[in-house]
């Protein structure tokens, strides 16, 4: 496997466990690599088993970045996820940009949602990270949206809840509707600010 040169002018965003580059070699995706070096949850190992899960039962991913598998790089493993491009090729931007700026009518925001939520629902796809910056709302069209998961799914952290949601239905769908009514929260909650 080649080692990937990420470089300055490749980085796209900073998370609390996770930086996020284009990909040098592949413009329509990305690559998150772990920056922290003290204690973290191995949030790329999680989302790669529940990535392989999803692509076990074939669920529908048109509403989840897509992950294309581990890559060397000069700053460690990585793992290459779609990048989301809005119509127009210009970065898609974070479902809470959309909402603190008063962006979409009450409409189109309770269309989103009421899709989102029957797509999680009916492809049993836990959510946990519910922020609403870790969804983008990509402009598929002129005026025309859909919400996209990129970070927060599977677990928090590896461990036997995280193997328990991956085989038992009723668990599954318990921790849905948990995580959807922390979600609509921090989605109201992002709305008056």
């Amino acid at each position: 496997m080649i080692e990937i040169k990420l470089k300055e002018e490749n980085f796209l965003a900073k998370g609390g466990e996770r930086t996020c580059f284009i990909h040098p070699l592949q413009a329509k995706q990305i690559i998150k690599v772990i920056h922290s070096k003290d204690k973290h949850n191995n949030q790329n190992e999680l989302e790669y088993q529940y990535y392989k899960h999803l692509q076990q039962k074939n669920v529908d991913f048109s509403h989840i970045a897509q992950c294309h598998g581990w890559v060397e790089t000069n700053q460690g493993k990585g793992l290459s996820f779609d990048r989301i491009i809005d119509y127009n090729g210009k970065n898609s931007k974070y479902f809470r940009f959309y909402l603190r700026n008063k962006i979409l009518s009450e409409k189109i925001e309770q269309q989103l949602l009421d899709e989102l939520k029957l797509y999680l629902e009916k492809n049993q796809i836990l959510f946990v990270d519910v922020s609403t910056v870790n969804l983008f709302c990509q402009e598929i069209a002129p005026n025309k949206f859909k919400l996209v998961i990129f970070d927060g799914l599977g677990a928090r952290r590896l461990g036997i809840k995280f193997y328990f949601y991956l085989f038992c239905k009723v668990l599954v769908k318990y921790k849905i509707k948990k995580q959807w009514f922390k979600f609509l929260e921090n989605y109201q909650r992002d709305k008056t600010i």
